[in-house]
């Protein structure tokens, strides 16, 4: 068959090439160019470019032969089947490049101060403990964040996973002078579609070591209706050097780091947790030799402002969180 590629019109389309077209389709307007094929270029018309790529797809083979010359069937073969690899190419790095792009994004939002926090706070959660267990697991969130130092607000839900079952937990919180708050924590459950709000202030409780029980029994058998005082016998302090307090924030005695070092993270008040969670921690890491937040690495200079507070709250300065 004699080769008439290029003569436009005149030209005889051979029946073999005369198919679909993959590079016209998905690249439609460079491939346009490429080929001498200028009608691609209706791509930047409105509306029109809803239905270009596939009028490209179907007639972008028999467009090319007539545009542009070729030396055979087998050139023009070849040079397409180029333009068909290297739009696959293309195609899969962008969706690589947002893939990865959309995983940054939801890692940075679960390292942020916000995210840690509703964390925290859910894991200290007696309601959070009886309905999803311990430990769990959570997922990556997703929502938004918008911070302009030193106040902010966060919508954010990520998935919940424990022993006793799983969900997904929402939240909104506000950063008012350089610290977040949690407004609202919501968990849903995934068996029963239930929602529950999460009260942070309700933690898992447990005895605490030496404490002497208050029962309603026992406070029935006081002579006055007066307010039963409680005991509390304090542990030695070469142990955990203070009583193990469930609320408030206790002052370290002595060298900080090993002050802190001797605690377990259920010993931690909630007032406790919540600001080492500022800081990275949770139950999971908190005394694992093989993981621990960035934070552990980041001098006091590079710290965020919110960090720099929480760890004053615990008894720390520049002096000693540096020579850690």
């Amino acid at each position: 068959m004699e080769n008439t590629s290029g003569q436009g019109k005149k030209a005889i389309v051979p029946a073999e090439i005369d198919g679909w077209n993959w590079g016209a389709f998905l690249l439609n307007w460079i491939w346009g160019i490429g080929n001498n094929t200028f009608i691609a270029l209706l791509m930047f018309v409105p509306f029109v470019n809803f239905i270009m790529p596939f009028v490209l797809g179907v007639k972008g083979s028999a467009w090319a032969w007539q545009n542009k010359e070729w030396e055979s069937i087998e050139h023009f073969k070849a040079v397409q089947k180029k333009w068909a690899y290297w739009t696959a190419i293309v195609y899969l790095f962008f969706i690589a490049a947002f893939a990865g792009l959309f995983f940054i994004i939801m890692s940075s939002m679960k390292d942020s101060d916000a995210f840690k926090l509703a964390e925290s706070q859910f894991e200290s959660s007696r309601q959070a403990s009886e309905i999803i267990g311990k430990p769990f697991s959570t997922g990556l969130p997703s929502g938004n964040i918008e911070t302009s130092e030193p106040s902010g607000k966060a919508t954010i839900s990520f998935g919940v996973e424990g022993s006793k079952g799983k969900g997904t937990v929402y939240f909104d919180a506000v950063k008012e002078l350089g610290q977040w708050k949690i407004n609202s924590l919501v968990l849903e459950e995934e068996s029963t579609g239930k929602r529950i709000d999460i009260d942070p202030h309700a933690t898992t409780s447990a005895p605490v070591e030496g404490a002497v029980a208050v029962t309603p029994a026992l406070a029935e058998k006081t002579a006055t209706p007066v307010e039963v005082e409680k005991v509390v016998i304090t542990t030695s302090e070469a142990n955990v050097g203070a009583a193990k307090a469930k609320a408030g924030v206790r002052k370290p005695t002595g060298d900080v780091n090993e002050f802190w070092g001797n605690f377990t993270w259920d010993d931690l008040s909630a007032d406790e947790k919540k600001l080492w969670a500022v800081l990275g921690w949770n139950g999971r890491i908190w005394g694992s030799e093989s993981e621990s937040p960035a934070s552990e690495e980041t001098s006091w200079a590079k710290l965020s402002e919110a960090e720099r507070a929480a760890l004053t709250s615990l008894g720390y300065d520049k002096k000693s969180w540096n020579k850690e």
